[in-house]
């Protein structure tokens, strides 16, 4: 049930591991809150302390496929490429505008047996009869007809325990409306039954919609109401747009500007935070999403600031930034009671603030491609979730989706049948550091403080250079951080800091001694302040681990960081990061071979990946694995890189080149046969995916080599990891 990211990743997920499904959806279209109905953020800008978020598995099959696909660059090209995606999946069937009526149980209770729905567009009434049931409808419709147990509404004292206030929560709502100019003067006159007063809104959300506003006024911008309403119930979409434009037309600010401003369309419904939550096996915590808790089922991983009382609904103005990504147990994904019941998305397992964050469309779509590949292991196994999630039970699951590149966890997932865990590995190149040969660029408009994030692997620092000019005397301050913990990219505790002369002159490089020792390996960050305005030089494409981070205050999202004062500067298009131009003495070694044989595959506290040395592949790149005695293989998979610092934005748009440079795009795969030569397993060119599957005829073999022939524009290789599998 629901067609948003949620309802899509757990019915594409359960297909593909050989289920038959039904998508059933309410509405018209497909996509919930980016639906062109709808017409949301897609997510927060800026608002995680880890940089390499990006999620994996089904959903960047989806946004990939949107982003190339996509050529108008609005909410109905949007939808017509998620249509297009999901439609060639086998043993799907998709019934939109198609509206739950009742729920049949067993006697006793704690099963569905069928559901009954209403179709519009057959105009009849459908049975839908299925072992097990998926609700990933924005508000828990199946759990409630079902009754399932959970709660409903905010729970007023969660939140004052975490603002300190013994205020109540006020009301919040959030609609989405779209302007445009009409070349002549439309004047406005409020409806008698608009009870909204714009003026008695929180004034966060009144900011919120101004800065909007200040960034382009054609498009689509959020609405959102905090604070007391006549009817405490809802919200009427309608009147929060109208009362906002009341507002803007008659006595805002931009009112003399607003005269020729008019609303082309506004999403029918207004999202409350007044929903449902159905009880799971384990209820999920602001405290588990803070301190980063582990779990033994822990099956998708979610990203979204944290809700206080007076955030906003569908920007992340006053919402916490947490440290890192946070885990999701199994346990919180299926319901206490009805036993072939489970739930993805903002009604899932948790307390009332820890629920917001699972309307976060990302975060909800990782809950769901875990559910539909637990539904169909229930389904195959004739078990019922709660037995699945028991302690080593569960262990096949997150196999499964790991080896659909579904991130399960903060520090991997251990894979005891990969075969290239025993093997030798050998790479035709290797970068030996993260300094590349290229040009340097100046930014010329380079701020008076910066903070760069680098990976250490050695026992000290002994000097840091960068390379800039200045046109005046100036004074430099350094001080070099390690990092805050292991699975985050926050500045630590300082081990050195010191002070420079920077003398005027042209380009070149500036060294700093630090001679500092190193405590840990791991992320590591250098921030410099300026006294006076000089030009940094910066190096395009850098490789993995190098980032700029920005001034929070600079940016103005209304976020609430208490980690820290920075935050990760990504690449706002399909490309890797621009980071200052430095050197780091002694030389970090970072990006071996061996590193496509642990178990990460994203960054963690280090890159955790191969980089080849920079190339014009005019002669292919290469990884071989060697086996002391021959092993039997069926498959083999490999993560590439796909430049997982880089975020889809908050709404659709039009990309130049829609498919990330660092993804490898032709390449071949070898075997070597009995008597030790090599013969080619088969042939890959124009992937445009960053993960690899290819099962194939058992081979018997010492070794395989994968030759890489060429990148979607990188001048280099670079892969997380490679699995082989009998």
């Amino acid at each position: 049930m629901g067609s948003g990211l949620a309802g899509i990743c757990s019915a594409v997920a359960a297909a593909r591991e050989g289920a038959i499904v039904r998508l059933v959806e309410s509405r018209p279209c497909l996509g919930g809150r980016i639906s062109k109905e709808v017409q949301f953020p897609y997510d927060f800008e800026g608002a995680t302390n880890f940089a390499y978020q990006r999620e994996t598995g089904i959903l960047e099959e989806i946004m990939s496929s949107i982003f190339k696909e996509n050529h108008e660059g609005n909410y109905c090209g949007q939808e017509r490429a998620l249509t297009n995606w999901i439609k060639r999946e086998k043993r799907l069937g998709i019934f939109l505008e198609t509206q739950l009526f009742e729920v049949k149980k067993n006697s006793a209770g704690d099963r569905i047996e069928s559901i009954i729905a209403i179709s519009n567009e057959l105009e009849s009434r459908i049975l839908f009869k299925s072992p097990f049931f998926i609700d990933c409808s924005e508000t828990g419709v199946l759990c409630q007809l079902a009754a399932a147990p959970g709660e409903t509404g905010l729970d007023q004292s969660e939140y004052q325990q975490s603002s300190a206030s013994s205020a109540s929560v006020p009301l919040r709502a959030a609609a989405s409306m779209q302007i445009s100019i009409s070349e002549h003067t439309v004047p406005f006159n409020c409806s008698s039954w608009t009870s909204l007063k714009w003026e008695d809104n929180h004034r966060s959300a009144q900011i919120d919609l101004l800065e909007s506003l200040s960034q382009g006024i054609e498009g689509i911008h959020n609405v959102e109401w905090l604070g007391k309403t006549k009817n405490e119930l809802r919200i009427n979409s309608a009147e929060l747009i109208w009362s906002s434009w009341d507002y803007l037309k008659n006595r805002s600010p931009l009112a003399a500007r607003a005269k020729n401003w008019i609303i082309e369309g506004f999403s029918p419904i207004a999202l409350n935070a007044q929903g449902y939550r159905a009880n799971g096996e384990y209820v999920l915590t602001p405290e588990d999403m803070e301190g980063a808790s582990r779990f033994y089922d822990s099956v998708a991983l979610g990203r979204a600031p944290l809700d206080v009382a007076d955030s906003l609904l569908s920007s992340p103005r006053g919402k916490v930034a947490l440290p890192q990504p946070f885990e999701i147990p199994l346990r919180s994904l299926f319901s206490s009671r009805i036993k072939n019941l489970f739930f993805a998305g903002e009604h899932a397992s948790a307390t009332s603030r820890a629920s917001a964050s699972f309307s976060h469309p990302p975060t909800s779509a990782q809950m769901g491609e875990a559910v539909g590949i637990c539904a169909a292991l229930c389904n195959t196994k004739g078990r019922l979730p709660r037995t699945i999630a028991k302690q080593g039970n569960v262990n096949e699951l997150i196999k499964r989706l790991n080896k659909r590149n579904h991130s399960c966890s903060l520090l991997g997932v251990e894979d005891s049948d990969n075969l290239v865990v025993d093997s030798k590995v050998f790479a035709s190149t290797t970068t030996k550091n993260f300094e590349m040969n290229r040009s340097l660029e100046p930014n010329l408009t380079s701020p008076d403080q910066i903070l760069i994030q680098f990976p250490v692997t050695t026992k000290c620092i002994n000097e840091i250079s960068l390379y800039l000019e200045s046109r005046e005397d100036c004074v430099l301050e350094c001080r070099l951080f390690e990092s805050a913990s292991g699975v985050s990219t926050i500045p630590g505790a300082c081990l050195v800091s010191v002070s420079q002369t920077i003398i005027a002159g042209g380009p070149r490089w500036e060294k700093i001694i630090l001679e500092a020792d190193v405590n840990k390996v791991g992320w590591h960050f250098i921030e410099f302040k300026f006294d006076k305005k000089i030009i940094i030089y910066e190096q395009e494409n850098a490789p993995v681990g190098l980032l700029s981070h920005n001034l929070i205050k600079s940016f103005k999202s209304g976020l609430l960081n208490p980690y820290s004062e920075y935050f990760p500067k990504l690449p706002s298009s399909p490309s890797l990061a621009s980071v200052p131009a430095f050197k780091v003495s002694p030389p970090q070694d970072v990006y071996c071979e061996e590193n496509l044989k642990n178990k990460a595959v994203r960054p963690s506290s280090l890159p955790n990946l191969w980089i080849s040395e920079e190339t014009n592949f005019q002669y292919p790149e290469y990884l071989e694995f060697h086996w002391d005695d021959p092993v039997d293989i069926s498959k083999i998979q490999i993560v590439w890189d796909s430049t997982l610092e880089f975020l889809y934005p908050n709404r659709p748009q039009v990309f130049g080149h829609s498919i990330l440079p660092s993804i490898v795009k032709d390449y071949k795969i070898y075997f070597m046969n009995s008597v030790g030569h090599w013969v080619e397993l088969l042939e890959v060119c124009g992937n445009e995916n960053g993960f690899a599957s290819h099962d194939f005829d058992n081979i018997n073999t010492r070794a395989i080599e994968i030759e890489i022939k060429a990148t979607h524009g990188l001048n280099r290789a670079q892969v997380y990891q490679v699995r082989a599998y009998s």
